[in-house]
C-alpha cells in the first residue's frame, strides 16, 4: 500500500487503487531501507503473508522472510539475510532474474531514486520463459531437421542411378553427387568449381552446349546422346536440363541430370523384337484357322482315300505323297506358330535320349560323307517335360545347322546330361533352380562372329545368301524352349565351333514307353449314343463326320450353337458333342462347351480348333479336350476316350 505521512486523502486511495491493478509488483524503500509504498501484487508474486508489508517495514525482514523459508537455496539464513542487506544499501541498478521454489521465474529490477532508497519492479515472465525455451527447442529441431533433411537429400543424390550437378550461370560446377563426379574421374569435393570445358571431352561439349544454352535462358531441355567416359567405356545417356531460378525468377544456371540408358536402349530393342514376334504370331494365328480347316478337308479325304485303295501304286505314287505334303503343311503351321511362341504345346515326360537316337537315325543319311556325327549319351538320365514333336523339330534344326557350317567336312555330336541348377545359375537364364535336362548339340566348324552370334535368334536373319535360309530355325527353337519354360545358350566364336545348350525341365513321372499300333477305342463295351456334330462349314463338317462314323457313331448335325442348343432341347439321346470354335451368331463353341457341361454333364464334349490359341483356360477334370485341326481319326478317339473316362469318373463319385 502507499502510505505518505499526511492523512489519507481521496486521491491517495484513487492511486493506491491504480497501483494495485498493475500486473507488476510495486516497493518503494527509502534511503533507510524502510518501506514506503507497495501494491498488492508484490505480495502475491513473493507470496509474502498482508502483516508483513506496513509503513516503514525494514528491508531486512522481507529478505529474512525469504530466506528461512528456503528461497535463496540451502545455506545459513542470517548470512543469507545480512549479504543481501549490505547489498541493498549501496543503491545501486540491479536487473536479475530469479526463479521461486514454485517454479514462477521472476525479473527483478531496481532503480536508485534521487533522493535516496529505490524502486523495485517486480515481473512474472514465467511464460514469457516458457515460450523462449519452446521457441529455443523448436529452433534446435528445426536446424537439426534441416541438417538431416541436407544428409538425406545428399545420400539420396548419392544414390540414384544418374548422374546430378548444378551448373552456375558461369558454367561451372557448384554441386555434384558421386555419380557424377566419379564419371569423370574426381570426388564430389574435386569436381567442385571446374568448368565444363574442364570436365566434358571437347565433342561431347560441343554437343551440348546449344542444349546449355537453352537451359541457361530458361528453358527446360532433355536430349539424348553417346558418351565415352575418361576409362574408355561409351555408353549412352538422356540428359534432363532444368533453369536455376533465384528469387527473382530471372535463370542463373541449370540442374543437370544424366541416366545411363544403356540397358534401356537394348532392352527396347528387346521389346522391340517382341513386338515383332507378336505380329508374326498375330499373322500366324489370322491365317491358321482358314488354313488348317483346309489342311482338315484334305487329310479327312486322302486318309480314307488312301485306306480304300490299299498298297496300290495309285496309293504310293499319288495318294500317300499327296497326304504326306498336307501333313508338312500342318507342321509348317506349328512352326510358325513356335517362332512367335503362341503355339499350342502337348508337353509330356519325353526320353531325350531316345529321341536323340530316332534323330541320329533320321539325320544320318542326308550327311555328306566328310561329316560325322556321334552321340554322347550317359544312360539313365531323367526324362524332360516337353512337346515331343517340338523337341524332335528343334533337334533336327540345330543339327542342320551344324551340317550346313561344316562345308569343309567335321563333326556334329549331340549329347544329354541331368543338371541342376542352383539359384546363381539359374538367374542369369531366367529359370527356375531345379532339375532341368540338358541337351547340347556341337560342331568343330569356322563358328560364328560376335555381331551374328548377337542376331542368331532374330526372326527372318539368316547368313545364308543363296536363299536356301528362311531364317526361321533358330528362331522357332528359341520360342520353344522358352515356351516350354526352358533356356538355351549360344557358346560360338570365330574359328572355334558352335554350341547350343538346351535346358529342359526334367519330368517328375519316367517317360511311357513307345507307343504300339492304335487300337479302336470305344466310350464302353456297349454301342456308342447318338452324336452332335456342330461345324459352319460343310466341307470340314463332311470330312468330321465321316471320321466319328468310323468310330461307330450315329449322327446328327448343326451349322451353329444355337441351332445345337435347340437340338439338344429336342432330342434327349445324344451322348457326345464335337463342335468347332468359331462359329457365325453370338455363340461360340467354347461358350457352347460350358453350357453343356454345366446343364448336361453327362455329355461328352470336344472342342475342335483350327486357331493358335487352346480354347479353354481351364485345366484338371474341368478342362474341356480339344482338337487342333486337322486331325485324324486315331486323335479323335483318344480325345473321346478322355471324356468317356470323365463321365464314368462323375458317375462313380454320384
Amino acid at each position: 500500500m502507499y502510505h505518505a505521512t499526511q492523512a489519507d486523502s481521496s486521491a491517495d486511495e484513487l492511486f493506491q487503487a491504480g497501483l494495485d491493478h498493475i500486473d507488476q509488483g510495486i516497493t518503494i524503500f527509502d534511503r533507510n531501507l524502510r518501506l514506503v509504498g507497495w501494491n498488492r501484487r508484490f505480495l502475491d508474486l513473493l507470496g509474502f503473508p498482508e502483516d508483513l508489508a506496513y509503513p516503514g517495514a525494514p528491508f531486512e525482514i522481507f529478505i529474512r522472510h525469504n530466506a528461512e523459508r528456503g528461497e535463496y537455496g540451502p545455506g545459513d539464513a542470517g548470512e543469507q539475510t545480512r549479504f543481501r542487506v549490505e547489498r541493498a544499501r549501496l543503491f545501486e541498478p540491479h536487473l536479475f532474474e530469479r526463479q521461486r521454489p514454485d517454479g514462477r521465474i521472476l525479473r527483478v529490477e531496481g532503480v536508485p531514486m534521487t533522493t535516496g532508497g529505490f524502486v523495485t519492479v517486480y515481473t512474472d515472465i514465467t511464460n514469457e520463459k516458457s515460450r523462449e525455451v519452446v521457441q529455443e527447442h523448436l529452433i534446435r529441431e528445426r536446424t537439426a531437421a534441416l541438417r538431416l533433411s541436407e544428409e538425406r537429400l545428399r545420400l539420396i543424390a548419392d544414390e540414384v542411378p544418374a548422374g546430378i550437378a548444378q551448373v552456375g550461370s558461369d558454367m561451372r560446377v557448384s554441386f555434384a553427387n558421386i555419380r557424377f563426379a566419379r564419371a569423370y574421374g574426381l570426388s564430389p569435393t574435386e569436381i567442385l568449381g571446374k568448368s565444363c570445358a574442364d570436365i566434358l571431352k571437347p565433342e561431347t561439349l560441343s554437343f551440348s552446349r546449344p542444349y546449355f544454352e537453352q537451359a541457361r535462358q530458361g528453358i527446360p531441355v532433355d536430349y539424348e546422346m553417346t558418351v565415352t567416359l575418361p576409362s574408355g567405356r561409351v555408353i549412352e545417356i538422356r540428359t534432363f536440363l532444368r533453369p536455376d531460378r533465384p528469387g527473382d525468377g530471372t535463370p542463373c544456371g541449370f540442374y543437370l541430370l544424366s541416366v545411363d540408358i544403356t540397358r534401356l536402349k537394348k532392352a527396347t530393342a528387346a521389346a522391340l523384337q517382341a513386338q515383332k514376334m507378336d505380329a508374326l504370331g498375330q499373322l500366324s494365328s489370322g491365317i491358321a484357322h482358314d488354313f488348317n480347316n483346309l489342311l482338315t478337308v484334305i487329310i479327312g479325304n486322302l486318309v480314307p482315300l488312301c485306306d480304300r485303295l490299299g498298297d496300290s501304286e495309285i496309293t504310293r505314287e499319288l495318294a500317300q505323297p499327296a497326304l504326306a505334303a498336307a501333313r508338312r503343311g500342318a507342321n509348317f503351321t506349328r512352326r510358325l506358330l513356335a517362332v512367335a511362341r503362341r503355339q499350342a504345346l502337348q508337353p509330356s515326360a519325353v526320353d531325350v535320349e531316345d529321341a536323340i537316337g530316332q534323330l541320329v537315325k533320321l539325320l544320318r543319311p542326308s550327311l555328306p560323307d566328310n561329316v560325322e556325327l556321334s552321340t554322347r549319351l550317359r544312360g539313365g538320365s531323367k526324362p524332360a517335360f516337353v512337346d515331343p514333336g517340338q523337341l524332335e523339330m528343334a533337334l533336327l534344326n540345330l543339327a542342320i545347322n551344324a551340317r550346313d557350317a561344316l562345308k569343309e567336312g567335321g563333326r556334329i555330336e549331340l549329347s544329354t546330361m541331368h543338371h541342376r541348377l542352383g539359384p546363381a545359375e539359374a538367374e542369369p537364364l531366367k529359370l527356375r533352380p531345379g532339375d532341368y535336362v540338358r541337351v547340347s548339340v556341337a560342331d568343330d566348324g569356322p563358328g560364328m562372329p560376335a555381331a551374328t552370334a548377337a542376331r542368331a535368334f532374330e526372326p527372318f536373319f539368316s547368313t545364308k545368301t543363296d536363299g536356301g535360309g528362311s531364317g526361321l530355325g533358330l528362331a522357332m527353337v528359341y520360342g520353344f524352349v522358352r515356351q516350354s519354360e526352358g533356356a538355351i545358350q549360344l557358346d560360338t566364336s570365330e574359328g572355334g565351333g558352335t554350341r547350343f545348350d538346351i535346358f529342359l525341365p526334367a519330368a517328375l513321372r519316367d517317360a511311357p514307353p513307345p507307343e504300339g499300333a492304335e487300337d479302336e477305342i470305344l466310350l464302353s463295351g456297349e454301342a456308342p449314343g447318338l452324336a452332335l456334330l456342330v461345324e459352319d462349314n460343310p466341307e470340314v463338317r463332311r470330312v468330321i463326320r465321316r471320321q466319328i462314323a468310323d468310330l461307330g457313331y450315329p449322327i446328327i448335325e448343326a451349322a451353329s450353337a444355337e441351332e445345337a442348343e435347340e437340338t439338344l432341347d429336342a432330342v434327349s439321346d445324344i451322348h457326345l458333342v464335337v463342335t468347332d470354335v468359331a462359329m457365325p451368331g453370338g455363340m461360340d463353341g467354347r461358350e457352347l462347351a460350358a453350357r453343356i457341361r454345366a446343364a448336361r454333364p453327362g455329355i461328352a464334349v470336344i472342342v475342335m480348333t483350327g486357331h493358335s490359341e487352346v480354347p479353354s483356360t481351364e485345366t484338371g477334370a474341368a478342362a474341356i479336350p480339344f482338337l487342333r485341326k486337322p486331325f485324324e481319326r486315331p486323335a479323335l478317339a483318344a480325345a473321346i476316350a478322355a471324356e468317356a473316362a470323365r463321365i464314368a469318373c462323375l458317375e462313380e463319385k454320384a
